[in-house]
């Protein structure tokens, strides 16, 4: 048996709403056991007999398709990869002045291109980023906070993840999610 954590790409935004009853209903009518969600942002961990990740994430699209009409990209990761991404993240997770996050792009070519297009480390009001180390398949971002009045910034590197999210499957999770996804 081996635990993974699934990350559904684009859920509970722009109208996309899965629930994470539904999501866990889903799920474990797919044949996944031990199905638990972490937050309301697509995220769950999952026990299968399958070891390969591709037929992990084949199993869980294919469900999630069919229960909620409409394809979902899904990013599926042992859970031991995603103990490996939280301790090698450079970022304090619980800043007051930052978030930290975890840029998972499955796709070695979409990586590899992410990182060519993502502009030096040091720029806009400190944001930063780093490659994960090797095999893991992500980038780390440390993104400012929004001051008062404003909702959200379009940074350098913002920019550069969203132009590489229209190419290639890619999701976004803040650090301390993929903690509370660890223990699971």
């Amino acid at each position: 048996m081996s635990r993974y954590a699934l990350f559904l790409r684009g859920v509970n935004v722009g109208g996309v709403t899965v629930t994470s009853a539904a999501l866990r209903e889903c799920l474990a009518g797919a044949g996944f056991t031990d199905v638990r969600t972490v937050l309301a942002s697509g995220n769950a961990m999952v026990t299968t007999t399958r070891v390969d990740r591709g037929a992990v994430r084949a199993r869980a699209e294919g469900a999630i398709e069919a229960a909620f009409g409409r394809a979902i990209g899904v990013v599926a990761l042992p859970q031991a990869e995603v103990a490996a991404l939280v301790a090698a993240c450079p970022y304090e997770a619980d800043s007051q002045s930052h978030h930290a996050y975890v840029v998972l792009v499955p796709d070695a070519a979409a990586l590899k291109g992410l990182r060519a297009a993502v502009p030096s480390p040091g720029g806009y009001r400190d944001e930063d980023w780093c490659a994960a180390p090797a095999p893991l398949p992500a980038i780390y971002w440390w993104y400012p906070r929004p001051r008062d009045g404003e909702r959200s910034m379009q940074t350098p590197v913002a920019s550069a993840i969203e132009a590489a999210a229209r190419g290639a499957m890619t999701t976004t999770r803040n650090v301390r999610t993929m903690r509370r996804l660890m223990s699971g």
